[in-house]
């Protein structure tokens, strides 16, 4: 699997116009939370028409494909989006790294429209993309109850009790 440049599908997506928000474990560097280094990028894109066509563009320049077995992963047709869009997650492979697609993440099921109200742009190499804000994050973390994800909150805990001392 080809290793993530975050920066790079970053760009890629904002070349197409894609109105995303980025959540996950690059959020989290983003906001200078120090967690364990992420291996795929999480965005929760905005699910209407236009922009589901815009992402299928930026999947073909980013040769997305779906994560399988195979290192490149399985291809999918991008039209019509509605193949593809009526799942809640996409994990994918990219010429720049693994993507994940979630569209509806523990924590905030109206997915863009309840993620993008506090998020601020972050400049990240060329790209500036809208990312979660901590308490956002936070929230997303709580919401999931995955063992990974309340690690990360321990983590984010011991770390900013630490701070405070």
């Amino acid at each position: 699997m080809t290793e993530l440049d975050h920066a790079s599908i970053l760009t890629v997506l904002e070349a197409h116009s894609v109105r995303f928000v980025v959540i996950g474990g690059i959020a989290a560097e983003l906001r200078d939370l120090s967690l364990l280094p992420t291996i795929d990028l999480d965005i929760t894109p905005a699910r209407d028409e236009q922009n589901l066509l815009a992402l299928a563009d930026a999947f073909d320049e980013l040769e997305a494909g779906l994560l399988t077995a195979d290192e490149h992963g399985t291809w999918f047709p991008r039209f019509p989006t509605d193949n593809w869009a009526q799942y809640s997650t996409l994990h994918l492979t990219t010429v720049h790294g693994p993507l994940d697609i979630v569209f509806a993440p523990d924590g905030a099921p109206n997915g863009f429209d309840a993620l993008v109200g506090d998020a601020t742009r972050v400049t990240v190499g060329e790209a500036q993309p809208l990312v979660i804000s901590v308490a956002t994050w936070i929230r997303l973390k709580e919401a999931s109850g995955r063992a990974k994800d309340l690690e990360h909150l321990d983590r984010y805990s011991e770390d900013h009790r630490q701070a405070d001392h």
